[in-house]
Formats: structure tokens, sequence, C-alpha cells
């Protein structure tokens, strides 16, 4: 509000002529003209002073932040979305958490894929509601994701089985610049509308496709990318109340990870392993969860690597098969 100039379009009141006759007494912002005296606006402009108190209600309105009551927003909040695994629910302290980013980390072959069909076909069956699945590495099978319901939901009836599938909206995005586009549109509202309640989006997974620059001479484009995303996470997550699952990699490093100037050290995730993406996107995420074999073939360990609500190193065992992960 404070830097927005003045100008013909934002009102038909403000004519060429009455913008000039503020600009010579420098109200140019429409900051400026609301903060100065309405009887001064009405000597400066020679409009009514009735026009005046409705100009800067006009762009008050249109143009400052509005205040939201926050009792009535913590009446209106969305429960926790139970991810239908009882152990991963107690670990995030009842489930994923509308309006938060969590991250799903881990190296190839640990299973990230499957905790995230897993967790979909879960949402979908347990609340009846919609999941956006974006699958960057055609990874994504439907014939998994039947299976896992087949034998977690035995009573479910073939229609019954039908409906819980289509409730799980999955799209195959290979460019980041897609990826940041549909983003958006989802942000902005679009593909939801028709849709019942959404409640979850994954991403499976980011590496994937900001690993294309790894040729670019410049990474002005892959962290501008990567900004905008971000900032279409968060307003997805915050004004639609969705709870966003990111997968992403655990990558090894050598020592070249400190952080320059600062004597500080990137935090790793126990054996010298670090998120994939770079320090930008280390803060995003309010809750990474990292994903690890144990020792048995199909036990996995999910540990929490950081959160800003749980405490950190806390883990559960699941065990990993063609039910899902449980």
């Amino acid at each position: 509000m404070a830097a927005t100039p003045l100008s013909s379009v934002s009102h038909p009141m403000l004519t060429e002529y009455v913008i000039k006759k503020l600009h010579k007494n420098r109200v140019s912002t429409v900051y400026s003209f609301v903060k100065i005296q309405s009887d001064q606006l009405v000597k400066i402009s020679n409009l009514p002073a009735e026009s005046i108190q409705d100009l800067k209600n006009f762009l008050v309105h249109r143009f400052a932040g509005c205040f939201i009551d926050a009792a009535e927003v913590v009446e209106n909040a969305e429960g926790f979305v139970s991810t239908g695994i009882p152990s991963l629910d107690t670990l995030l302290q009842g489930g994923l958490m509308p309006g938060q980013i969590y991250e799903l980390c881990g190296s190839s072959g640990s299973g990230k894929t499957h905790l995230c069909m897993t967790l979909a076909a879960q949402v979908a069956f347990r609340d009846a509601s919609s999941v956006y699945f974006i699958d960057t590495k055609c990874d994504f099978s439907a014939t998994k994701l039947q299976h896992i319901l087949e034998r977690r939901h035995s009573e479910l009836s073939e229609r019954g089985l039908g409906h819980t599938m289509a409730r799980i909206k999955v799209e195959r995005i290979l460019s980041p610049q897609l990826l940041v586009k549909t983003i958006e549109e989802l942000a902005a509202g679009e593909h939801l509308k028709n849709e019942s309640k959404v409640k979850l989006l994954i991403i499976d997974s980011l590496p994937s496709l900001w690993y294309l620059f790894q040729a670019s001479k410049s990474s002005c484009q892959p962290l501008g990318l990567l900004t905008k995303l971000v900032c279409s996470f968060r307003k997805l997550a915050n004004e639609h109340s969705i709870a966003i699952v990111v997968v992403n990699l655990t990558v090894r490093m050598t020592d070249t990870a400190d952080v320059p100037n600062t004597g500080k050290r990137r935090s790793n995730g126990g054996g010298g392993g670090y998120p994939a993406l770079g320090r930008y996107w280390e803060s995003v995420p309010g809750t990474r969860l990292q994903l690890f074999a144990a020792d048995e073939t199909d036990k996995r360990v999910v540990k929490v690597w950081k959160s800003n609500y749980i405490r950190s190193s806390d883990r559960i065992e699941v065990r990993i098969n063609d039910a899902g992960v449980g």
C-alpha cells in the first residue's frame, strides 16, 4: 500500500486533473492519500468531502491488508488428517496437519513412493476426500494402489474400490516449469472448485525435476523457479487447508557442507546424509521425516529429522509389503 502509486485507473474520481493536483502537493501514493486529513484533500483536489471519504474507504479496502479474528481461525481450523498408519499418526501427534508442508526424505529404494501411495490410498478411503498425486518419475502404479486398498480394506466392494481410486487425481509432470504452473493454478483455486474436499497433495518427487538444471551455467533459473514453487506451496496449504507431502532424496556430501562465513554446518540426518535441493530448501518443510532401511528386509525406520512441533529424533518402525506401509 505504501508504495502503490495513485493513478487514474485506481478510481473514476481520480481523473488526470485530480492526479496532477495531488502530485503538486506531494500526494503521489495510496498511503499518502489515505493518511492526509480529508479537509486538506478537499482544498487540494476540489472534490466534495463525502467523495473524499468514499474514495479513502475504497482505497483502504482494495489495497490494505485485512484483519482476521484469531478465535474465528481456531474455530474453523481443520482437524488432523489421519495417515491410516497408527504408529505414524502417533509419531505425528495425530496425523498430517492441514496447512503444513511435510518432507519425506530418504535414499533411493528406501520406500518413499510406497509410503506416498499408502498415504494417498488411506486418505481417499478413510476421509472420502480427494488427493492430488503429482508423479515426476513415472513411478505411480494404479495396480499397486489397487492392491494396497484390497489388502487393507477387504470389505470394499468393486464399486467402492472404483470410487476410492477415482478420488486420487494423478498427474505426471516432467518439467519444473509445468510443476510451478500447476501448483500456482491449484493455489489460485483452479481445479479445486468441482472437487470434493481436497486434503492432501503429494509430490513424488522434487529432485528428479530440479536435477534437470545440473548442466545449467546459471543458478538463477532453478532458484527462481524453486522460490515461486515454495510461495505457491504456502499459499495452497494456508488458504485451502491442505497438507502437502514432498518427496526428497538424501544425498552424501563431503566436509564442504559447511555454511560459508558462519562456521556452521548443515544439519544431517545421521550417516552424513543431507536433503537434496540445497540450503534454501532445507528451511521450507515444517516437518522433515527420514525413511531408511532397518535390520530386516521389509522393515523401515521413520525418524523425525526436524520439525517445528515434534521432538527431533523420535522414530518408529514400519513394515513395507503388498498392503503398503504399516
